[in-house]
């Protein structure tokens, strides 16, 4: 094996920088994005510029953040309705809270269905409180379970040649900590709502109940206005996706898929990102069009045991050890190009609000026609814990196990290493970076070493390295942010905050991008039914609401809730209005 030339071997091993993959060629085969933006602008303005030449301060480049153009629905029954009617904000609330009343919890390993359909029994309560709660929903939409939790939720339009709408969501949510219970500010199951902030608080406020009952009022007040749609328009809800969607989505896709084909979806709106507030009167929507990709890496080291009175060189634990420390201190190179949406969010916040240093600023417009203002980009965005992992794929060591008892040396020691792979990466190159750290390790220590079972040095008197993968996931494709259908997407979201949610405030601007997740949602198992996929709730979100998703105190605004349900309203209207397929 030849070893990547910037990393020469010191004493044993690599000496530290950046790691580069291995050549084993023949096993080729197999996200918070915008939390830290603030901060890291706010971070820069700390540099001195005085070192920068005059020249970096100049930005011959026009504009290219502009707003999106606007998309009107004529049917507008009920939009002010929604935004504004006090007992509409009252309503909304109640039944957000009582969806998150009913604690649909899953954890990461679950029964299957169809061995404990007790383990359910609250999704249960949850399908009883739909029916209950959007009577129109149910007497106008066909409804059908998948895999006997998963809904799917069919509104038939009048013109079966057009493409439908998907919208998307999932009835889980993420655990609570019994032994933190007290840590909440309100019980977490009891979806209070404090007048004084605006906000309704509770698991699953903001993952991600509140964008399933928008969608599911949306319609119901579409029905109350007596619209009639033309496109065929979908709810596909899973029920595992905080366990990667196992038995959810990944039932659910193919049902659609089978019923309706390839590409078949005029749009999929899933959760996602919403409005970010930059600058004092610039709001930034970035709808997620990509996502990184996935794999977990299970690494063990196996030996021989033995008393521990007779010390071997290394134990297992301390071989496993040592590879943990070269995978930590050998991170994955940054890669941020143009093309990574994270840049559309900068480009957007460099031409438009002032928190940007000037030597930053330049950076960022620049980088399309100047590769060395790209590295200093890159060198900008990599600084910066909040915003570096979306342009670089990410590993963490998550899991290890090793040795029973103090005086028995350990036979065995395993660990689990999960990444997150970059956008213009790929699983093989991720694995075979792992693969590379192992080798070294192996050979160091006179060990054998297996790659999905296949031996690559055979197993020594010391024993050996195995390395397999599972949970393989490629990054998702990149849905547009041009075109006939982004437009209607973009425009239906520049309309409402810029015309209706933010009218009173004359100085708010409001640009509407792509965006990036560095975690998987469950639209991973619906690339086949449409290219145009965009991960976006229709709110405000502050920073302290971002932080809270999967943790103590998760709350939400109403007001950012009600104006989620407006967007599904709008943007109903407007597809079957505007769009053509």
């Amino acid at each position: 094996m030849t070893e990547p030339r910037h990393h020469p071997l010191q004493n044993g091993y690599p000496s530290s920088g950046q790691s580069t993959p291995s050549t084993y060629s023949k096993y080729k085969k197999f996200v918070l994005p915008l939390v830290g933006l603030l901060a890291l602008g706010l971070a820069y303005t700390s540099r001195s510029a005085d070192s920068v030449p005059s020249s970096v301060f100049e930005v011959p480049v026009s504009p290219q953040c502009k707003k999106a153009e606007t998309y009107r629905p004529s049917f507008n029954k009920s939009v002010n309705l929604i935004l504004n009617d006090k007992q509409f904000k009252i309503d909304s609330i109640k039944k957000l809270s009582g969806a998150i009343q009913i604690p649909t919890e899953i954890n990461d390993t679950n029964p299957l269905p169809d061995d404990d359909l007790e383990y359910y029994a609250e999704f249960f309560k949850l399908h009883k409180y739909f029916e209950e709660t959007f009577p129109l929903v149910h007497a106008h939409l066909k409804v059908e379970k998948v895999n006997k939790i998963g809904l799917i939720y069919t509104w038939e339009g009048t013109d079966p040649s057009l493409k439908p709408i998907l919208f998307m969501a999932h009835q889980d949510v993420v655990p609570v900590n019994r032994e933190i219970w007290d840590s909440w500010e309100y019980p977490p199951f009891s979806g209070h709502y404090d007048p004084e902030t605006d906000y309704v608080w509770g698991r699953g406020s903001n993952d991600c109940k509140n964008l399933l009952l928008a969608e599911l009022e949306g319609i119901e007040q579409l029905l109350a206005d007596g619209y009639s749609t033309k496109r065929t328009v979908i709810l596909s809800l899973g029920f595992d996706e905080e366990s990667s969607g196992l038995m959810g989505a990944s039932t659910l896709a193919p049902f659609l898929l089978e019923r309706y084909g390839p590409d078949s979806m005029f749009s999929i709106i899933d959760e996602g990102a919403g409005l970010l507030r930059l600058d004092k009167n610039l709001y930034i929507a970035a709808a997620v069009n990509a996502e990184k990709g996935y794999v977990d890496a299970k690494i063990a080291v196996h030996g021989h045991g033995g008393h521990s009175s007779v010390q071997p060189d290394h134990t297992t634990i301390g071989v496993a050890s040592e590879l943990i420390f070269l995978m930590e201190n050998h991170p994955f190179e940054f890669n941020f190009s143009v093309d990574n949406p994270v840049y559309n969010v900068l480009q957007c916040a460099a031409e438009h609000s002032s928190f940007f240093p000037p030597h930053v600023r330049d950076a960022i417009l620049r980088s399309p026609v100047d590769e060395n203002q790209r590295r200093v980009l890159t060198e900008f965005a990599g600084s910066h814990p909040d915003i570096r992992d979306l342009i670089r794929t990410t590993r963490a060591i998550d899991v290890i196990n090793g040795g029973v008892k103090a005086n028995a040396l350990p036979g065995l020691t395993s660990f689990i290493v999960n990444h997150r792979v970059g956008i213009h990466s790929s699983v093989n190159e991720t694995v075979e970076n792992d693969l590379y750290w192992a080798t070294v390790i192996a050979k160091k220590h006179g060990y054998g070493l297996t790659f999905q079972d296949e031996v690559i040095i055979p197993e020594t008197k010391l024993g050996y390295i195995s390395l397999a993968c599972e949970k393989m996931l490629e990054p998702a494709p990149i849905s547009p942010t041009s075109g006939h259908v982004w437009d209607i997407f973009a425009g239906t979201v520049q309309n409402l905050f810029q015309n209706e949610i933010l009218a009173e405030q004359k100085d708010a601007e409001v640009y509407v991008t792509g965006g990036l997740f560095s975690g998987n949602t469950d639209t991973k198992y619906y690339w086949d039914l449409s290219r145009n996929i965009y991960r976006f709730v229709a709110g405000i979100f502050p920073f302290d609401q971002l932080r809270t998703i999967h943790s103590v105190n998760e709350h939400i605004s109403a007001s950012s809730h009600v104006s989620a349900v407006a967007f599904v309203y709008e943007y109903i209207v407007n597809v079957n209005e505007y769009g053509h397929d």
